[in-house]
């Protein structure tokens, strides 16, 4: 196979794979894939969500050990063991699990063997449904068919007899029980009995009733009855025509089921169907079908509409951070607060996570929405409690009007969900309304992740290395990665366009991962070939920071390079250290223990004051450009510069100048005691083959006769 050929169908592979991970960490089924003794190798985000077993508790044990008690059905389990065992697959079988908490569910069992290229076999992928309320709602019914029978069986089950001539009606004994009526109360007329039902019932009945009398022909009808304490029951009757025999005129024969607690399960099955099990609002198929019938109407009166879309900001930290049940019971709140905030003729519902939809029908002007709008994010961002916790959460919200922005309810979703998406990326906590131009810009955004997912596998990451230099004596001291993107037309896409996008994919976290990696990788290899004792400094995200595994990645990454304290420097700008303070501090002094170095980046940018560096375990900060920029021009950034490294002294800090790019500007912070620097007029940002140029010149490196 020709190399262009091999590596295009190896891209299209690992294309292929990332696309199918994506598809199973976001599946709402459990996927469990075990090796061939069926010990775990991998759970899925589902499976945790499920069971409360995380992956690291599980890893290497047999799923039958954790999730089997009581009520499971040794038998069934048996079988399935016997099956695998002799490497078949498993369809469709129902089973009791126990969660980690002891809570029993039902699971629908799909397994599958995984066999080698030369049918050895590998591996088990077990793909589980949770069925537990479609189990539950089944016994319900089926528990309601079997009190029928039960009752037929043991009599009863409930008739009369009704005389066509004399309209005399006459029942069985316990009559009383199946209708829930005193036995007094009983009607002794079919007029009676009518008269009992709900008045929209009552035509049904005497329809049937009259036909049976005309045609002879039997009837099944159910309605509703109305007993003696003034609730409602539902009654199946069926109708026979009995003719005349000897003295017996002819009649009516009818049975009565109390069919009651069957409606009151097929009626939660239906409402399940239509709603959102955990806040009780329209589900997207209710919301689908809402919109289809709004749409109608609005078209044939010539009405405006308008579709609200909300997504709740951050709500990922508060349930990560906080657990399932705090999130669970303030999109709750949210559901209660977005229904009281609107007309009991606007329709809102949820469509997963914390995504919201309003409604909004018969609307005058796109003014009217936008104080709805207002109105809505000020409700929701009043503060909550929320078990013990006051809380605070905002949104962002999405408009799309009918019928300016589209005519459809696909349409109508899909411009207010990038409406919404404007809105983020405004600052959150404000409405955008949808526009063409909008729309083209979003395209853009959506070209680019989809770009952005694939550059990875083709390679059209690097990393380009600015170097940092002590003042005094222009040593090089290290470099900083900085990441470079350019696509297969040759563009280079700039880091401000590239680090938002994979922010919101969640392409940060492998981006994020490839860099750490990538810039050890390089560092081993300076040190390999030129023993150079530098530092090479990394970037991180406020998703890298709240992701759980980044302790042991760096430990596997400083172990595997054999890097020495302070070799890695890893950079966080204010605002995403202080996100959490508590938490991120503790994290950061973990850091410290895998002898990283710590810098905090931009600083003056977000909450520059001593209060914050001295909880902060870092050993030096980073003077944002936009001070270094016009110091030489403004009184104003001089003495933030002299306050800031007199401050980073004081506690102990290092000051690294960014953005130095005049002689005068490394004048003035070398003589006010900046440690170290970087910036144009030094050294611009280089590919590795450039670093290594770079390095061969290190050991005589000089200002003077380089930078001048």
């Amino acid at each position: 196979m020709e190399p262009a050929i091999a590596a295009e169908r190896d891209v299209g592979v690992l294309s292929e794979l990332q696309r199918f991970r994506l598809i199973v960490e976001h599946s709402s089924n459990m996927v469990v894939i075990t090796d061939a003794q069926r010990r775990i190798e991998y759970v899925n985000p589902a499976y945790t969500r499920v069971t409360g077993w995380t992956f690291d508790e599980v890893r290497g044990l047999k799923p039958g050990r954790l999730l089997h008690g009581p009520l499971t059905d040794l038998e069934v389990v048996r079988q399935i063991s016997q099956a695998l065992s002799r490497e078949e697959t498993i369809d469709g079988v129902e089973v009791v699990n126990y969660r980690k908490d002891g809570e029993p569910y039902w699971v629908r069992l799909h397994i599958r063997p995984v066999r080698d290229e030369v049918s050895q076999l590998t591996h088990f992928v077990a793909i589980q449904t949770d069925v537990t309320e479609r189990r539950l709602a089944r016994e319900a019914l089926e528990a309601s068919e079997r009190r029928l029978a039960e009752a037929q069986r043991l009599a009863r089950m409930a008739s009369f007899e009704c005389n066509f001539d004399t309209d005399e009606m006459l029942w069985t004994p316990g009559a009383e029980q199946v209708i829930g009526l005193p036995e007094a109360l009983l009607p002794h007329s079919f007029r009676g009995h009518v008269s009992l039902l709900h008045a929209d019932d009552r035509a049904a009945l005497e329809d049937a009733y009259w036909t049976l009398v005309s045609e002879q022909r039997p009837y099944e009808i159910e309605y509703r009855l109305l007993t003696g304490e003034g609730k409602v029951r539902w009654i199946r009757e069926r109708g026979y025509y009995l003719p005349a025999e000897g003295s017996l005129p002819s009649r009516l024969c009818g049975l009565v089921f109390d069919i009651s607690a069957t409606k009151e399960a097929h009626d939660r099955i239906q409402y399940l169907a239509w709603h959102d099990t955990l806040t009780g609002l329209a589900n997207r198929e209710q919301l689908q079908e809402v919109l289809h019938q709004r749409l109608d109407v609005a078209r044939d009166a010539g009405q405006q509409m308008a579709l609200l879309f909300v997504d709740l900001d951050r709500f990922k930290t508060i349930n990560d951070s906080l657990g399932h049940q705090v999130g669970d019971e303030l999109l709750q709140t949210c559901a209660q607060r977005l229904r009281d905030a609107v007309r009991g003729s606007d329709v809102v519902g949820r469509l997963g996570g914390d995504e919201f939809v309003v409604v909004l029908s018969g609307i005058d002007s796109s003014d009217i929405v936008a104080r709805i709008a207002s109105k809505l994010l000020n409700r929701l961002a009043a503060p909550m409690m929320i078990q013990g916790r006051e809380l605070h959460v905002t949104a962002s919200l999405g408009i799309s009007v009918y019928p300016k922005d589209g005519t459809t309810a696909s349409e109508l979703m899909r411009h207010a969900d990038a409406a919404m998406y404007h809105a983020k990326s405004k600052g959150r906590n404000t409405h955008s309304f949808f526009s063409e131009d909008l729309n083209a810009r979003l395209s853009e955004r959506f070209e680019l992740e989809s770009q952005l997912r694939l550059a990875l596998v083709r390679g059209e990451l690097s990393l380009h290395f600015q170097p940092q230099f002590q003042a005094e004596g222009a040593r090089l001291m290290g470099f900083e990665a900085l990441l470079r993107w350019q696509t297969p037309d040759g563009r280079w896409i700039p880091p401000d366009k590239i680090i938002p996008v994979a922010e919101e994919s969640g392409l940060i976290h492998p981006i994020g991962d490839w860099v750490l990696e990538e810039a050890c990788s390089h560092w081993k290899q300076w040190r390999v070939r030129h023993g150079a004792d530098i530092r090479v400094a990394v970037n991180l995200s406020a998703s890298q920071l709240r992701d759980r595994g980044l302790l042991a990645r760096i430990r596997q990454l400083t172990e595997r390079f054999d890097m020495p304290p302070g070799a890695l420097e890893l950079e966080l700008t204010e605002a995403v250290a202080m996100h959490d303070p508590g938490a991120s501090i503790e994290l950061m002094k973990q850091l410290r223990e895998l002898q990283v170095s710590l810098a905090v980046d931009d600083f003056g940018t977000g909450y520059s004051s001593l209060a914050y560096l001295k909880t902060l375990p870092i050993q030096r900060i980073k003077l944002d450009r936009s001070f270094v920029m016009d110091m030489e021009h403004n009184p104003d950034d001089q003495a933030i510069c002299k306050a800031a490294i007199q401050m980073a002294h004081s506690l102990g800090l290092e000051v690294v100048a960014e953005g130095v790019e005049t002689e005068a500007q490394r004048t003035f912070l070398l003589d006010h005691g900046c440690d170290l620097m970087q910036g144009y007029h030094l050294g611009r940002p280089m590919p590795a083959r450039d670093v290594l140029q770079l390095l061969v010149l290190a050991p005589s490196f000089c200002l003077s006769t380089q930078f001048a």
